[in-house]
C-alpha cells in the first residue's frame, strides 16, 4: 500500500511538473504570437500608409490632366471667339447689341468655369467628382452658347 501511495505521489508530482512545461510552452506560444501579430499589424499600417500615399498622388495626377484639358478646350474655344470678335466690330444697331450681349453671357460663363477651377484645385474624393461634373456642365453650356454665337454672327 505504501508503495502504491508512494508511485501515486510520484505520478502526480510527474504530472505536475509536466503541466508547468506545458504552461510555460504555451506562455511562450502565446508571446510569439503577440509579437507575430505587432508585426503583422505593423505591416498593414504600413502597407495602408501607402496605398493612401498611392491613392493622392493617382487622384493629383488625375486632377492635373483633367484641369489641363479644361484649360485646353477653354483656350479653344476662347481662340473661335476671338475671331468672332473680330467680325462683330464691323456689325452695327441691333447686331452689335445682341452680340454685347451673348459676349457677355460668355464672359459670365468663364467666370463660372474660373471659380470651379480654384474649387477644383483644393477639392478631394466626393467633392472633387461633384465639381468635375458641375466644371464639365458649364464647359458644356460654354461650347454651346459659342457654337450659337458662331452660327448667329459668322453669317452676318
Amino acid at each position: 500500500m505504501k508503495r502504491l501511495i508512494f508511485l501515486s505521489v510520484m505520478a502526480l508530482f510527474l504530472g505536475l511538473v509536466v503541466l508547468n512545461g506545458c504552461g510555460e510552452k504555451a506562455e511562450d506560444a502565446a508571446k510569439k504570437a503577440a509579437d507575430k501579430a505587432k508585426e503583422t499589424a505593423g505591416a498593414a499600417k504600413d502597407a495602408a500608409a501607402d496605398s493612401a500615399k498611392a491613392a493622392v498622388a493617382w487622384s493629383k495626377e488625375k486632377m492635373d490632366a483633367y484641369a489641363g484639358e479644361m484649360k485646353t478646350q477653354l483656350g479653344k474655344l476662347d481662340k473661335q471667339f476671338e475671331e468672332l470678335g473680330a467680325k462683330a466690330e464691323k456689325l452695327t444697331g441691333e447686331s452689335k447689341e445682341k452680340y454685347q450681349k451673348s459676349a457677355a453671357a460668355v464672359t459670365e460663363k468663364k467666370e463660372a468655369i474660373s471659380k470651379k477651377m480654384t474649387e477644383l484645385q483644393g477639392a478631394t474624393g466626393d467633392s472633387w467628382t461633384k465639381i468635375k461634373q458641375e466644371l464639365d456642365k458649364l464647359m458644356t453650356e460654354l461650347a454651346q452658347l459659342y457654337e450659337n454665337i458662331k452660327k448667329e454672327f459668322s453669317t452676318t
